[in-house]
């Protein structure tokens, strides 16, 4: 269906949104750009909320409280703010970026490095909530599991891959599927920081659905892809689901 923005001028025409879809050379590119910031931010929040988690539980570490603090702080900031924040960093001249590399790249205006500027904010800015899922794992975890470990080896190390990382894949596997679903669903940063460019370099489907829906007032186009990136989301939700529950052992 082919129709204006009020909806007043309505015209069938088939798959000829989807057909279009195949053929939009941006469209592709920006499917990259999204799995990329998708991949990128899942195994970055997942890793760096594990080893952050595994420092604020850490008996031997002082602090812990402001610690804590500090990692899950930036998720309870608007995305307003901190896009701002990240834009003063970032830039060329008066950023403390390029003041500590010395260096003065246009980070938020260039094809090479617009988009790895937005994963790093958008990192810090989830990183929060990861850490916070992944803490309240650990906790939960009965200290009588690590007494008896501890009669077989006094390694650390070999306490957390052998025991802990076991012991929290039910909560990994809930971690991972929300920042998947929240990775693909993000637009916000964009919208404020870069608005997809320099050439949609640093553009993701929610926002170039935005762009062609809203603001091109394409209003069928927009339908079809959004359409599109919801079976998407679906199968893979489906599937994770089956998949990763099989090899999720949960403590009953």
């Amino acid at each position: 269906m082919d129709t204006n923005v009020s909806f007043t001028q309505m015209q069938f025409i088939g798959l000829g949104n989807y057909e279009a879809i195949n053929g939009d050379r941006h469209f592709w590119r920006i499917v990259g750009n999204t799995a990329i910031y998708g991949f990128a931010q899942v195994i970055l929040t997942v890793v760096l909320g594990l080893l952050f988690a595994a420092i604020a539980n850490s008996k031997i570490v002082k602090f812990r409280t402001l610690f804590r603090m500090s990692a899950f702080y930036p998720f309870v900031l608007p995305i307003a703010v901190a896009a701002m924040v990240w834009i003063y960093m970032y830039n060329p001249s008066r950023g403390a970026i390029n003041l500590l590399l010395d260096q003065r790249i246009q980070w938020l205006n260039s094809y090479d490095y617009a988009l790895l500027a937005l994963i790093v904010v958008s990192v810090w800015k989830s990183l929060g909530f990861s850490f916070l899922l992944i803490l309240a794992g650990m906790q939960n975890i009965s200290q009588d599991y690590y007494e008896a470990a501890a009669l077989e080896t006094n390694s650390h190390i070999k306490r957390y891959f052998k025991l802990t990382l076991p012991m929290l894949m039910p909560t990994l596997f809930v971690v991972c599927l929300l920042s998947v679903t929240s990775s693909f669903q993000s637009m916000d940063l964009v919208a404020i920081m870069t608005q997809g460019g320099p050439g949609h370099s640093s553009n993701v489907l929610m926002y170039y659905i935005y762009q062609e829906g809203i603001i091109n007032r394409q209003i069928g186009y927009g339908s079809a892809m959004s359409t599109l990136f919801l079976a998407v989301l679906f199968i893979f939700t489906i599937v994770y689901l089956r998949l990763g529950e099989r090899r999720v052992e949960y403590e009953r």
